[in-house]
């Protein structure tokens, strides 16, 4: 099988997920009409870091796991983007997830294309902390992959933080909502499971 008629079945399974997800999704909204929103949250005041120690994401090993990782992430905040390599010294993107995620003994692609395949491709209403995210590089619309960054914070309305390597700031979090990033999210796969 070729790569090109390998990455049409890929992005035809992944159109396929997503259509079943959003019917789910749909579902479930309607057998859940009656209950109740739930109260209001106060909006936090906390560090990123202290949010990411108090969150309650899962009381399982993965998610200590994933508190680790995001600590040890947050580490490189600041650190300058540079093409191409993956050290304390400078990151591109691919390279940032890959040292983080290597560091916890997971072996990623070196490429933001090839680490759409090292985890559970997962719908964006799925998203946790730790899960990868991907956009397509600097052309909108479409679905090649030429960014990735792991996922900090979700959000209740499918919107989310996350921290990457960004060309002009270096590693920082950027937030899924910001103009750049919007039209441009192609999926996401969840490699700590």
């Amino acid at each position: 099988m070729t790569f090109s008629k390998q990455h049409r079945i890929f992005i035809q399974l992944f159109i396929a997920i997503i259509a079943c997800a959003t019917a789910f999704s749909a579902q479930a909204q309607r057998l859940q009409r009656d209950v109740p929103p739930p109260p209001a949250k106060e909006k936090a005041t906390a560090t990123v870091r202290e949010q990411l120690n108090n969150a309650p994401i899962n009381n399982d090993a993965a998610s200590g796991r994933v508190k680790d990782l995001l600590n040890f992430a947050f580490q490189f905040k600041g650190v300058p983007y540079r093409y191409g390599q993956a050290s304390p010294r400078g990151f591109d993107c691919s390279g940032f997830t890959s040292y983080v995620f290597k560091r916890f003994g997971f072996s990623l692609d070196r490429t933001s294309r090839g680490q759409v395949n090292d985890g559970r491709s997962i719908a964006r209403h799925e998203l946790k902390p730790g899960d990868l995210v991907f956009f397509n590089g600097r052309a909108r619309g479409g679905k090649r992959v030429g960014h990735v960054g792991i996922v900090t914070e979700v959000h209740n309305d499918n919107n989310f933080k996350f921290i990457h390597a960004s060309c002009h700031k270096g590693i920082t979090e950027s937030n899924s909502t910001e103009t750049y990033y919007q039209s441009r999210y192609v999926g996401a796969c969840r490699v700590i499971e």
